[in-house]
């Protein structure tokens, strides 16, 4: 806010003590409705109880009579730079409210956002959004993977590193990794957006934007991810990303030095056993799966 009065600008109007003409100034600003709420906002909280002749009498005492003037002004300047702290300090809490749930690897989480709309996440996943605007604007930043049970309203837009979606009510999927975004409509309509590409989705259709690779789109049978009932499913999905979703629902590494993770890969593994997920990704890709320890999988491309 661009003002020339003094940093006590704020605690005078708070004090009703600007002039006619700073108020009609302030009142025309774009600063003013924000401050307006915040100050409204701020009446809800009450300070402590204090003496304010007994502390003014404290401070008189230790000062000579020559520089009264000189502590009267320095007791209000204080007055009005606590006053503006607070508006300030609600204004950050009100404004920047954000939310946050993070995953584990092998760990799901559901959460209810505010409107009551419902979202699952996979492991290795984190969503945010800010709970004072929802009413606002209802907005989700992921990264990882999540299922979407949106309730009707106003626009809901998800945000990713790789893409966006945007829905009024729906089902739908999410998975993100580097370079990799891809999106699965169960119910409703949906807008998937990226840099380049955009495109509607209704039921059981899904579009996926790999790095250096046309878009894909194409149609599902099943009514929800795979994954929610412990089950990864992958359909010409490069070999590396469903490595990284091993990863997250496994707590091991893996050497991916010997072979090439561009390869593409489709089926699925399950959440429940290492061992046998290993066995339904890499044998179908003839690829040999030993351990370097306890947690790292080194991988080799086998003969033909």
């Amino acid at each position: 806010m661009k003002r020339s009065q003094s940093d006590t600008f704020l605690a005078r109007w708070l004090n009703n003590e600007l002039t006619p003409k700073e108020l009609s100034e302030f009142e025309k600003s774009s600063d003013y409705l924000l401050y307006k709420k915040i100050a409204e906002r701020s009446l809800e909280f009450s300070a402590p109880d204090y003496n304010k002749e007994q502390i003014f009498s404290q401070i008189e005492k230790k000062v000579s009579s020559k520089k009264e003037r000189k502590v009267i002004t320095l007791v209000k300047r204080l007055s009005y730079v606590a006053a503006a702290s607070v508006v300030l300090t609600i204004g950050i809490l009100l404004f920047n409210n954000e939310s946050e749930h993070i995953t584990d690897i092998g760990e799901k989480l559901a959460v209810v956002l505010p409107d009551n709309s419902k979202v699952l996440l996979n492991s290795k996943t984190t969503i945010s959004y800010n709970d004072s605007q929802w009413g606002e604007k209802r907005i989700v930043k992921l990264d990882g993977e999540a299922y979407f049970e949106v309730e009707k309203g106003s626009t809901f837009i998800v945000e990713s590193p790789h893409g966006q979606v945007a829905v009024l009510g729906t089902k739908f999927n999410i998975r993100t990794d580097e370079g990799f975004f891809e999106v699965i409509c169960y119910e409703g309509k949906v807008e998937a957006r990226t840099r380049e590409h955009s495109g509607i989705l209704t039921q059981g259709n899904a579009f996926r934007k790999q790095q250096g690779i046309v878009p894909e789109r194409w149609d599902v049978t099943h009514n929800e991810p795979t994954w929610k009932t412990g089950e990864s499913s992958f359909k010409s999905v490069p070999l590396k990303h469903v490595i990284k979703a091993l990863e997250g629902q496994y707590n091991v590494a893996f050497d991916l030095s010997n072979i090439n993770s561009e390869d593409k890969f489709t089926g699925s593994f399950t959440h429940d056993n290492l061992k046998t997920a290993l066995q339904t990704v890499f044998v179908p890709m003839k690829i040999g799966v030993t351990f370097s320890g306890k947690k790292t999988v080194v991988l080799e491309a086998m003969n033909e």
